[in-house]
């Protein structure tokens, strides 16, 4: 098992337990701490003690930030510049199992961007996986609820065949769904931490 090594150690505001639903925020707890960063795990100073999340159990780096989480913590902590980090932890509820998690940490701009670009190769999180666009993740829902057929995509989506067929292909591309529009496991996993 390989030592725990320091790498940075970072004064933020953040959210380690973020209530979302999609991309909406309902937490507005933000708490001002110390992020310590090393080989094996993030550190965040809560109260008096210390929460961690392994860097095994993060699943993605650098979600896209919506325009509505940028203005809430714009409102709330003096900044719009956020980094969201979906991990995963121990079910409360299943012994065994695991359930998914975010955190939000904001600060300024350098420091954060710093961050994403060191944590996404460390935590396996392809850049390219993040650059979903609105229709992409439109279709990627109507596919997982079996909706294929062009013409309801079109109605359901909003969106014309040609952007339908690059969006498709984008999700082809990132290995979300096969050439029949059925869903692969990282489809499935990408529709579950959308939801």
């Amino acid at each position: 098992m390989a030592q725990e090594q320091g790498i940075a150690k970072v004064d933020l505001t953040y959210i380690f337990k973020a209530v979302m639903m999609g991309n909406s925020l309902y937490s507005d707890n933000w708490e001002k701490g110390v992020l310590y960063l090393t080989n094996l795990n993030l550190w965040f100073s809560e109260g008096g003690g210390w929460s961690t999340i392994p860097l095994q159990n993060i699943t993605m780096i650098g979600r896209e930030v919506t325009d509505s989480i940028k203005m809430k913590a714009q409102r709330a902590i003096g900044t719009s510049h956020v980094l969201i980090i979906d991990y995963v932890q121990a079910s409360s509820v299943i012994q065994g199992a695991t359930t998914p998690a975010v955190a939000l940490l904001a600060g300024n701009e350098a420091v954060i961007n710093t961050l994403k670009t060191y944590l996404q190769p460390i935590c396996g999180t392809p850049t390219k996986k993040q650059s979903l666009s609105d229709i992409d993740k439109k279709l990627l829902y109507m596919l997982y609820t079996g909706v294929n057929d062009l013409q309801k995509l079109a109605f359901f989506t909003g969106a014309d065949s040609q952007t339908l067929a690059d969006s498709f292909k984008s999700l082809r591309d990132q290995k979300l769904c096969d050439n029949s529009g059925t869903l692969t496991e990282e489809g499935k996993k990408q529709i579950m931490e959308m939801m």
